[in-house]
């Protein structure tokens, strides 16, 4: 596959030829050159997608009619085509952090060097590698935060664009922090816990019951809403516990009808585990409904909350109605989002030179050479400060009881299959992380 701009192509072809023969008489193609990788606009955010960068590094080389694309291009892209037939002869090492090392803006968090020609080439498979995946793993670990040891749920195979992309934004999301996704094809493969029962047409579905002409009555002889029948015959179909949806109507009529409904039985009172409200003033209604369900002995009934939830919704809920379970999360978790990581690939070293990129966008400027990232543990064993410098630098302790570079080995000639932690194992590393952070948000 072409997965390269054009011009990477260009100026891949132009340091291959003795146009771009240097002083040394070496050919630029050859000079080894190190590209760093770095996020700008996430404060923090867990370093996650070396999955992704390890398929794209290890993708099959390319076939006749793409190379005679090449050939055929106005530049005459011939030599770097006959070049890229033997692409994976040429060696390259590739540095990155752990996965899912919690990092921070403008931190290195991967490197590659080798020949010029070939490694200024991998940059957008650096970018496509950590972009979204750091982007949906640092929304949802601030939605974790928010949520505190509450339970939080994907929601948002509806709106992440297509199935294999909504698989990639619930694994990341799941390594950030979430419980458990919606999205039945994510559970399977993810191995992860699936979670949901009706929508709002489900109640809709029952209004027939409305024209009956012998129609259901209560205990006290009154004629049941549609919606109450609507959750009893849910509640009799899942006696091992479910969750009832309650604004399909009115909100007020909705937890009216759970109560009764659940109250009809003691099969359907022992179903009913949660009350969920997608809809109106979220923390408001979260209050009165949490009275509604205490004032009728069900103060085992936990409250699931929905609708555009992110984290700043999440602690004002929490903050006005601290008995809440749990928070399903889907449009704002990638559909709408303030801003992506913006994943960039620099050259910082050419040869022995060490080189950057200015620029009169505050922000815009890059890091010179090849460099480490340093992070520093205090004596009571949480984390105080990172500090960036050259590779070969070695930082003093400083009375700090232990200090540990970020950067290491991850793929090249002497690791051709890296081994990555499964999902799981990502998750309890960022989690523990977490931990050794007094204010991340000031870190």
């Amino acid at each position: 596959m072409l997965n390269f701009d054009r011009y990477h192509a260009t100026m891949g072809n132009f340091s291959l030829t003795d146009h771009a023969k240097l002083p040394s008489g070496k050919l630029l193609a050859d000079e080894l050159a190190t590209f760093y990788v770095t996020q700008r606009k996430l404060k923090f955010a867990p370093c996650v997608g070396h999955d992704r960068l390890k398929a794209a590094l290890r993708e099959p080389e390319l076939d006749i009619p793409h190379l005679d694309f090449l050939k055929r291009d106005k530049a005459d892209l011939s030599v770097l085509a006959d070049k890229l037939t033997s692409a994976s002869k040429h060696g390259f090492e590739i540095r990155t952090v752990k996965p899912g090392t919690i990092v921070f803006a403008g931190e290195p968090i991967a490197d590659i060097t080798g020949p010029f020609w070939f490694t200024q080439m991998q940059e957008v498979k650096f970018e496509h590698a950590f972009d979204e995946p750091m982007t949906v793993a640092h929304r949802a670990l601030k939605i974790r935060m928010a949520a505190g040891d509450r339970h939080v749920s994907s929601f948002s195979l509806r709106r992440d664009g297509s199935a294999e992309r909504s698989l990639e934004v619930n694994k990341y999301a799941y390594i950030g922090g979430f419980d458990d996704t919606s999205f039945m094809e994510a559970a399977y493969q993810l191995g992860i816990n699936p979670v949901g029962t009706i929508a709002h047409y489900y109640i809709q579905a029952f209004q027939e019951f409305m024209l009956a002409i012998n129609p259901e009555k209560d205990s006290r002889g009154r004629r049941k809403h549609f919606e109450q029948i609507a959750f009893e015959r849910w509640l009799n179909a899942n006696p091992n516990g479910t969750t009832l949806l309650i604004d399909a109507l009115l909100l007020k009529l909705g937890i009216i009808h759970a109560i009764r409904a659940a109250k009809s039985s003691d099969t359907r009172r022992k179903a009913l585990k949660f009350i969920r409200i997608d809809s109106g003033d979220l923390p408001k209604n979260t209050l009165w409904i949490r009275q509604m369900l205490d004032a009728n002995d069900m103060k085992d009934v936990g409250i699931m909350v929905t609708s555009d939830l992110d984290d700043q919704k999440i602690r004002e809920i929490i903050q006005k109605c601290c008995d809440v379970n749990g928070f399903g999360v889907g449009t704002k978790l990638i559909a709408e989002v303030d801003s992506v990581a913006g994943v960039i690939f620099k050259m910082c070293r050419i040869g022995k030179q060490a080189t950057m990129k200015l620029s009169e966008t505050p922000g815009k400027e890059t890091l010179p050479g090849a460099t480490q990232v340093w992070r520093f543990v205090d004596k009571e064993g949480f984390c105080v400060k990172d500090v960036i410098t050259m590779d070969m630098e070695i930082p003093q302790k400083e009375g700090y009881s232990q200090v540990f570079a970020l950067l290491r080995p991850f793929f090249g000639r002497n690791n051709p299959d890296p081994q990555i932690p499964n999902i799981h194992d990502q998750r309890s590393f960022v989690l523990l992380q977490m931990r050794h952070f007094r204010d991340i948000e000031n870190y």
